[in-house]
């Protein structure tokens, strides 16, 4: 983390954590984590960006790591998240952005190209492919297709029972969490009906994994021993209120260039298929790529092959 500089940066009412490499005044790319991650889940792209010309910027985003946030579900509805990003870009002295997201932060970048169009030169999403609207409210959706079985993110909408679970322990949770979703652990990742938490499908790895060593978990498990996880859990909470505030939208369309990657034994495109099947009917400008043995965890566990994956992007669009 050499090339790597922290600091903290005012936007939208909040005071950002974030983590930069690069000179400000080059063309902004501005990376956007999910759960339960933090900066860090950058670590191996911000100096590739930074020697390449560009300024790379990575937030602890709302309700996350040293940003933090309240405790309120209403504070983390999508207009409020895409916000945040406007208010980054802006903070960063930048008219336009490329946006660079992971699961939760990729779904959040779908909704900022579609909604400012004019401040995002590119989007590089990984993981949650972008299907355009939802008829449905996303847990109504998920209760029928789930039924009575057990699906994670039905269960975080509980108050304060996912928190129990996870701040129990939170680096076995952690340890957890990393393996079993990892192109290394999915095949011992095995979800029961009636489970009844989130962390019975998943067996802590035999040896940490090259991309996650014993010192990079430990800064994770730092912050999350710091904040809990009740602000990044309020992301799965808001989900209905978020469709709801967007549901009569009329313009649903991703007009920037856009390089979708994904991990072949990742479970969240699997449960995404619908979705990548539809994203060329809302993304006229698409690439899409799919690494194979790789997990969910894309940019660490195949660090080389996204890096290089981006970089030729850019340079093929020149943002």
């Amino acid at each position: 983390m050499a090339f790597i500089r922290e600091r903290r940066l005012a936007a939208n009412g909040m005071d950002f954590f974030i983590a930069e490499a690069g000179e400000p005044g080059a063309p902004l790319v501005l990376c956007l984590h999910g759960f339960p991650e933090c900066w860090a889940s950058w670590r191996y792209q911000l100096p590739a960006l930074a020697q390449s010309g560009y300024h790379a910027v990575a937030p602890d985003l709302r309700g996350y790591g040293e940003t933090g946030g309240p405790a309120d579900v209403e504070a983390y509805r999508q207009s409020r998240l895409v916000a945040d990003v406007v208010a980054l870009i802006d903070a960063l002295g930048a008219e336009r952005a490329v946006l660079v997201g992971h699961d939760w932060g990729c779904a959040l970048a779908w909704q900022v190209a579609r909604r400012h169009p004019d401040r995002i030169a590119a989007v590089i999403g990984l993981s949650v492919p972008y299907g355009g609207p939802s008829p449905k409210p996303p847990t109504q959706a998920m209760r029928d297709l789930f039924r009575d079985h057990f699906f994670y993110m039905l269960y975080f909408q509980r108050p304060q029972a996912p928190e129990r679970e996870l701040e129990a322990d939170v680096e076995d949770s952690l340890r957890r969490m990393f393996h079993s979703l990892s192109a290394d652990g999915i095949e011992d990742f095995s979800v029961a009906p009636d489970s009844t938490g989130v962390l019975q499908a998943m067996q802590p790895p035999p040896t940490p994994p090259r991309w996650m060593r014993d010192e990079d978990l430990a800064y994770y498990v730092a912050r999350f021993e710091k904040t809990g996880f009740t602000g990044a859990l309020n992301w799965y909470r808001a989900m209905d209120a978020s469709w709801e505030e967007s549901r009569d939208d009329d313009n649903w369309t991703i007009t920037a260039p856009v390089l979708f990657l994904g991990g072949m034994q990742d479970p969240v495109l699997i449960f995404g298929q619908k979705a990548l099947t539809r994203m060329p009917d809302y993304v006229p400008d698409l690439r899409t790529v799919v690494l194979d043995q790789c997990g969910h965890w894309i940019q660490m566990e195949q660090a080389s092959e996204v890096n290089r994956e981006i970089l030729g992007f850019l340079e093929e669009i020149n943002p």
